[in-house]
């Protein structure tokens, strides 16, 4: 049977490459985060001292199925020295370099001798365990410059949360001891974070002499160039935080409480309720480090409010914003903020409501920014009647450059009580929970200036949801199809064909999943899926055997490293005996990173450059974006996730969909629903949440896109809500999902999640979930027995077939190949 694939046999660098890399160069560019600057940045020497981890072994993202095999990611130290910079540390960068190594084959030589004596449970462990960097070598400063940059970094991945420990969460010894040194020595002195996360930095509050702190994040593969370009001053920094910075970790509400910290992995109480991030910070009063939205510039901004005014259900502001620097050009991030009134319903001091980013202004230019927002973006969820509301009183507009640096603008009564939404109490606790109550606010005073409008409570009809089974899809293209399966035949279709394996007559190597292939001769083709967010993760070579057989050149996942060589040479390709094909596509910028450019119009191109990879190679549905909140800087997938804010979240992860599924028969899928807000025993852990902070915090992030950005795929989560397994909850694959945001696309399972011990497959059919993945004759097993012994029924599992069936006949590849 001949070769189906889109993969290349040249590796030459194409147009759509070099478009996408500057793409992720501009994402970089606006990604990091200036923290501080006392004069030190721009530099004003090319001659720098360049020291830790992070100098020469920058980190380009996070692990597991966050990574990306990009062709090449350029590092801090490359990207200086591409930019003309003289790097007068090279011994001490190498020396790290080695022993680096070094330890990384002893490591992966002891995780594969642990293989063969550990059970299931512990080999997942081994596999997922992280390479800790070794010690790096005390400095002795170089004194043929003045100028030093310092890179701390810290790696973090799937299946494990962070450490509240020295060389994790906290700055180590040694670390501390080379930024005293680097401080006292170098008259300009710049300290880098190379992390996807926030850290702890308390500990270099008795360090004098720290000029900058630059938070680089993890920047792709262009994140040295971009790098560069800001510290010399040919870009000036414009991110934000997507997080508010604590001075310390016992800052953060019960984050004694999280995850390990307190010995008991099986529950997660999220006892915090609605205030997450500056929610609690800004309403109890907690001075942060770093405010959310936090972010400086080599030159500075005036935001002066202009007008407001109601546009039927949707309020609208004006602002300009001025340049009043005198030598550098920039952009700035303009917030809108709003406190909702006082009443028995708690409220966190202030949310925000809208933002907007300017053009570059140069020195002395202005421009006119407008931030609107959905009056409902200012309601709150009731559950003791399970209504969305806007209370009666005073809504205060706050507009400014972070969350703590605003300005009361306007104000926003209402006479009434307008209820938008009437629901079904969702997600019952399986016991009694006492969440945290914010204190009284002191009286504010208003300006008397200050402009007000009233908003009619005629204007708004209450919508009343509805909670039914949906219909099967009545396209009469899959009807069509529908009659020629037997029962059989649609579990086949709506189980995956396994991860990595399985045969497909359309071959995208690297592709973590497929549909199967056996209804080609019916017109329908295979659906491949592929892995993200920070790119497209897929095989970049691969050799092609006589028998027309692919197999990788390179490990699709770093993970891989562990099993034994034996395995290893069985799955990979010989690339001396066989044609090689080539797959080459961006790593860009982490999530959290994206999240920080503030820049919607920028995601959309990130979205954009996505879906012409996609295009190229032959993806149907990209794993991405992941929407979950950072609930705690320790999760280890916050790199993959945006921000603390779920309107944030929401407007890059719909940015992001928009762009990917511009084109038809290209689908993004939105995960992880719902709070994976943690890694440590993420496959059992029951998120324990009150149906409030449900629908306000964390099921937000999922609705902007779903809603507004029209998502066509939705990947349910490990863990449980409230005691019961995301991908057998009926309340959140069917009742919020498809009932009250209309969703009309594909839902799948993540890997492995319906697995012995885990969630079940036929209970997830039931519940909503379409796609069973990674799949394999088990699962099959398990959804026949479960409709023998009527725990499903017939007709759930012809609606969730009719929906796959559907996503297919749109999609490109089906066009491509069969028509």
């Amino acid at each position: 049977m001949q070769l189906l694939t889109k993969a290349s046999y040249s590796d030459a660098v194409t147009p759509l490459e070099a478009e996408n890399l500057h793409i992720a160069y501009l994402a970089a560019c606006e990604g990091m985060v200036l923290l501080k600057n006392e004069g030190v940045l721009p530099l004003q020497s090319k001659t720098v001292a360049l020291y830790g981890a992070g100098g020469s072994m920058t980190i380009k993202g996070g692990t597991g199925s966050g990574e990306v095999n990009e062709r090449h990611s350029v590092s801090i130290l490359e990207g200086l020295e591409r930019r003309g910079f003289t790097i007068t540390t090279h011994d001490w960068l190498h020396t790290f370099e080695q022993a680096y190594h070094d330890g990384l084959a002893a490591f992966n030589k002891e995780r594969k001798r642990a293989l063969f004596t550990s059970g299931a449970k512990s080999v997942m462990e081994l596999m997922t365990a992280g390479y800790q960097s070794p010690e790096e070598a005390a400095i002795i400063p170089d004194t043929t410059t003045d100028t030093c940059i310092y890179v701390v970094r810290r790696q973090a991945g799937e299946g494990a949360d962070r450490r509240l420990k020295p060389g994790d969460y906290l700055l180590t010894q040694r670390e501390l001891d080379n930024i005293r040194i680097c401080a006292e020595q170098y008259k300009y002195f710049v300290l880098v974070i190379n992390c996807g996360s926030g850290m702890d930095l308390s500990s270099l509050d008795d360090i004098p002499g720290i000029g900058a702190i630059l938070y680089f994040c993890q920047l792709g593969t262009q994140g040295g160039l971009a790098f560069a370009d800001v510290v010399s001053g040919t870009v000036s920094p414009s991110g934000k935080l997507a997080d508010t910075w604590a001075k310390q970790y016992s800052d953060i509400p019960f984050g004694n409480e999280y995850s390990y910290c307190n010995g008991n992995l099986d529950n997660e109480y999220y006892k915090e309720g609605i205030y997450v991030g500056y929610r609690y910070f800004d309403s109890f009063s907690i001075v942060p480090r770093y405010p959310f939205g936090y972010g400086l510039s080599y030159t500075d901004f005036s935001i002066t409010f202009d007008k407001v005014s109601l546009d039927g259900t949707e309020a609208v502001v004006q602002a300009a914003v001025r340049n009043v620097g005198s030598t550098f050009s920039g952009k700035e991030v303009v917030q809108l903020y709003a406190s909702a009134p006082e009443t028995d319903l708690d409220k966190e001091y202030q949310r925000l409501v809208a933002f907007a980013k300017t053009d570059v202004l140069a020195p002395g230019a202005c421009q006119t920014v407008t931030l609107s927002f959905p009056l409902d973006a200012l309601s709150s969820y009731r559950e003791a009647d399970a209504c969305t509301v806007l209370e009666p009183g005073n809504y205060l507009l706050r507009l400014g450059s972070h969350s703590r640096n605003t300005t009361p603008v306007a104000l926003l009564t209402l006479s009434q009580e307008v209820i938008l939404s009437r629901h079904e109490n969702l997600f019952a606790l399986q016991q009694p929970m006492e969440v945290l109550h914010a204190p009284t606010r002191t009286a504010e005073q208003i300006p008397s200036t200050i402009s007000c409008l009233a908003i009619d409570p005629a204007i708004f009809k209450t919508i009343t949801y509805k909670y039914e089974t949906p219909a099967e899809c009545d396209d009469p293209r899959v009807q069509k199809l529908m009659q020629s399966f037997t029962i059989d035949e649609m579990i086949d279709l709506v189980v995956g064909i396994g991860m990595f394996g399985g045969k497909t007559r359309f071959t995208l190597p690297g592709a973590v999943g497929n549909t199967t292939s056996q209804f080609w001769d019916r017109g329908l083709a295979n659906a491949t899926l592929c892995d993200g967010p920070a790119g497209l993760r897929i095989q970049k070579r691969s050799t092609v055997t006589k028998k027309g057989k692919v197999k990788a050149v390179d490990l699709v996942l770093s993970l891989l490293e562990i099993l034994p060589n034996f395995v290893q040479s069985m799955m990979r390709g010989d690339p001396t005996k066989d044609p090689v094909i080539y797959q080459f596509t961006t790593a860009f910028p982490v999530a959290t990173a994206l999240a920080q450019t503030w820049n919607i119009n920028l995601l959309y191109q990130v979205g954009s450059a996505v879906n012409a990879e996609m295009e190229r190679y032959g993806c149907t549905y990209w794993l991405a974006p992941a929407v979950n909140i950072h609930r705690n800087p320790l999760c280890g997938r916050n790199f993959e996730y945006f921000s603390e804010d779920p309107l944030l979240v929401g407007r890059m992860a719909t940015a992001i969909t928009q762009g990917v599924q511009q084109k038809p028969g290209y689908y993004v899928t939105v995960k992880h629903f719902a709070c994976n807000n943690q890694e440590d025993n993420r496959v059992l852990v029951s998120s324990n949440v009150t149906e409030r902070a449900m629908r306000e915090i964390y099921l937000r992030a999922f609705e902007l896109p779903v809603r507004v950005g029209h998502a066509k795929g939705i990947m349910t989560s490990y863990n449980k809500v409230n005691g019961t397994y995301s991908p057998n909850s009926h309340d959140l694959c069917t009742k919020v999902l498809r009932n009250e945001w209309g969703f009309d696309g594909v839902v799948m399972t993540d890997w492995f999640s319906t697995t012995k011990g885990r969630a079940d497959s036929a209970l997830a059919m039931s519940a909503g979930n379409d796609l069973i993945m990674p799949g394999g004759k088990s699962y099959k097993r398990e959804i026949r027995n479960g409709l023998r012994s009527g725990l499903i029924q017939e007709a759930d599992i012809r609606r969730c077939c009719a929906n796959v069936i559907h996503a297919i006949l749109d999609s490109a590849i089906q066009k491509e190949y069969i028509g």
